[in-house]
């Protein structure tokens, strides 16, 4: 009796000890489905540039492109002003040319556009998910050069942070036969999502089939992420995966 009990211990021990490794095993294998977190490069470089070289590329946009953009503004201003309002800013600017909050009103050239980093990572998971979702793979990050409109409010009401503005959209890329396209994405006829792309004025490419929409849903806010859930989104729900609404700084 006492050799059986001693046999069903060993065995009991063994079978547990085989679950433990297969297990701990399992951890290790990867996963090609699962989303996989980037390998770290101690040494990665590629790019990277050292402060003094950055000072430099920083220096010479102030040198070359800062000054011709504060007068172009500073005309514009000047233009928009009646004789009487010219008048009456140069008796104030001479008023207050040793006062510091004089020019408060004047145009600032945009330096630099900053985003929340975890904002960031969360955008970037977002249109890995559309392009994972389309049977695509990103292949490039684009960022483009834009300009805030002169006026104090959008179309659909939202405040104009910083009206006239120089800023950045991020817009990735798939490739499609041997060349990098910008796209958005929405539901195909099989209800699959799909790409369509778009060419470099953000419109789609001629001979992209694009999906009639109802007017109700065809405006700006049916292209941001997530402004659907999966139980009310529309058919042919259309997602952007270009952003922008970063925070511009003088």
């Amino acid at each position: 009796m006492k050799n059986s009990q001693k046999f069903v211990q060993k065995c009991t021990a063994l079978i547990l000890l085989l679950i433990i490794t297969s297990c701990v095993e399992d951890k290790n294998t990867p996963c090609p489905d699962c989303p996989c977190e980037p390998v770290l490069n101690e040494t990665y470089d590629n790019g990277i540039i050292l402060p003094e070289k950055a000072h430099k590329l920083y220096a010479n946009y102030e040198n070359r492109r800062v000054d011709l953009i504060q007068k172009y503004e500073d005309a514009i201003d000047e233009r928009e002003k009646d004789p009487k309002q010219q008048n009456q800013q140069k008796i104030q600017n001479s008023e207050k040319e040793n006062n510091s909050e004089a020019g408060t009103e004047r145009f600032k050239v945009a330096r630099y556009v900053s985003y929340n980093y975890k904002d960031l990572k969360e955008y970037l998971a977002y249109i890995e998910n559309e392009a994972k979702l389309s049977g695509e793979e990103l292949t490039t990050m684009r960022f483009y050069f834009a300009n805030y409109a002169n006026e104090k409010k959008y179309k659909n009401g939202k405040p104009v942070q910083h009206p006239r503005q120089n800023t950045i959209m991020m817009s990735p890329t798939v490739n499609k036969d041997g060349t990098d396209h910008i796209f958005y994405t929405d539901d195909a006829e099989d209800g699959k999502r799909r790409i369509v792309l778009l060419d470099d004025n953000f419109n789609p490419r001629k001979g992209e089939k694009v999906n009639q929409m109802d007017s109700n849903t065809k405006n700006e806010a049916s292209f941001l992420p997530g402004f659907f859930s999966s139980s009310n989104a529309p058919f042919f729900a259309a997602r952007s995966t270009t952003k922008n609404e970063g925070s511009s700084h003088p």
